[in-house]
């Protein structure tokens, strides 16, 4: 979405203050989005990150990667987006057209989410708090992004959660993450998304090419990664080592049931067993393959996770110490069936 077009949405709820049938209630939607919008546009940066590109007459060329960010934390830290920072040679913020040198503190690349502490922060800017309690709200709740598209100010753009998704196509996500109907790009990814309360929902991290809108990492999720990326820098998920498979029930349900366990793998020692149908991991309830990533995704390595199956008729209750996830092991293995539609990191 152009910056232009983004204030056009935004004005439409001043335009919609003139109706007769429902002014007063038009009139203060337009400005609570205001009083959101004031309340946090202190916290957005402009990150700006330079890669080295390819070789040209013997010089190297400098490629610039332009997104947007927010502050966490009154010691300067602010979250961004991976792909904007990860791997870059130098990365920078703008806050209120003044430039701060930044540190990188950490990256993940499945969530495409960066931690950043600014060297010499501003004398004043604001923070947006996480709160990983806070429930996502309704589908057809407004949303609220606050951006900091190509050169311009801090913009709010207004949409709508349009869902909660845990698979788009073949492509299963780490954890469940927010659709919402505000576009993503021309350096708007990392940004803030808000209740009309003001209250921190989640952060985008990806573009939907052909619906127009974005996903966003929930709140919770978003905390997870956090306190992985300042306690190590990186994050480590626990393992189990067991694959799944989903069963038919008499009654056309399905159920998730263990089809593998690895030989020696934390799962085996803890006695989980082939054919046990997978009834919650970690307080959180399995009802199809899907559930299983994201119950894994708040998992940490060398603690132990409740884990309860039905053997039979019997529900067990197993406490398994988990490991940390060996490099390139997937949660489950199961693919999800293909489909067309796509999504790409948020710019």
């Amino acid at each position: 979405m152009r910056p232009c077009f983004a204030w056009i949405v935004f004005f439409a709820a001043s335009f919609l203050s003139v109706a007769p049938a429902n002014g007063s209630e038009a009139l203060a939607l337009q400005e609570r989005l205001l009083e959101v919008y004031e309340q946090n546009k202190g916290a957005i940066v402009r990150v700006k990150a330079a890669y080295a590109g390819d070789e040209v007459d013997g010089k190297q060329k400098v490629m610039l990667r332009v997104g947007t960010g927010f502050f966490i934390s009154k010691e300067g830290h602010v979250l961004v987006s991976a792909s904007r920072a990860a791997g870059a040679s130098r990365v920078w913020i703008e806050h209120q057209g003044k430039p701060y040198a930044t540190e990188s503190v950490g990256h993940d690349r499945q969530t495409n989410v960066s931690v950043l502490r600014v060297l010499e922060p501003p004398a004043e800017f604001s923070i947006i708090k996480l709160d990983a309690a806070q429930a996502l709200p309704p589908v057809g709740s407004i949303a609220i992004a606050i951006t900091s598209p190509l050169d311009f100010e801090p913009t709010p753009v207004m949409g709508l959660f349009a869902g909660v998704e845990r698979k788009l196509g073949n492509k299963v996500f780490p954890t469940s993450y927010i659709r919402t109907s505000i576009p993503v790009d021309g350096g708007q990814g990392g940004c803030p998304i808000l209740d009309l309360n003001g209250r921190f929902i989640g952060m985008s991290v990806a573009s939907i090419t052909e619906l127009d809108g974005s996903f966003s990492l929930p709140v919770d999720a978003l905390v997870r990664v956090r306190d992985d990326l300042m306690f190590s820098g990186h994050i480590i998920h626990g393992w189990m080592g067991f694959e799944v498979t989903t069963k038919l029930h008499a009654d056309n349900s399905n159920g998730v049931y263990i089809s593998k366990v690895l030989t020696g793998a934390p799962a085996a020692q803890a006695g989980l067993k082939k054919d046990d149908q997978l009834a919650s991991i970690a307080g959180r309830s399995i009802k199809d393959v899907f559930d299983v990533p994201g119950a894994f995704f708040f998992t940490r390595a060398n603690q132990f996770t409740p884990v309860e199956v039905y053997r039979g008729e019997e529900l067990v209750k197993l406490s398994v110490k988990t490991l940390p996830r060996p490099e390139k092991e997937p949660v489950i293995m199961v693919e999800p069936e293909d489909a067309a539609t796509t999504s790409q990191p948020a710019e």
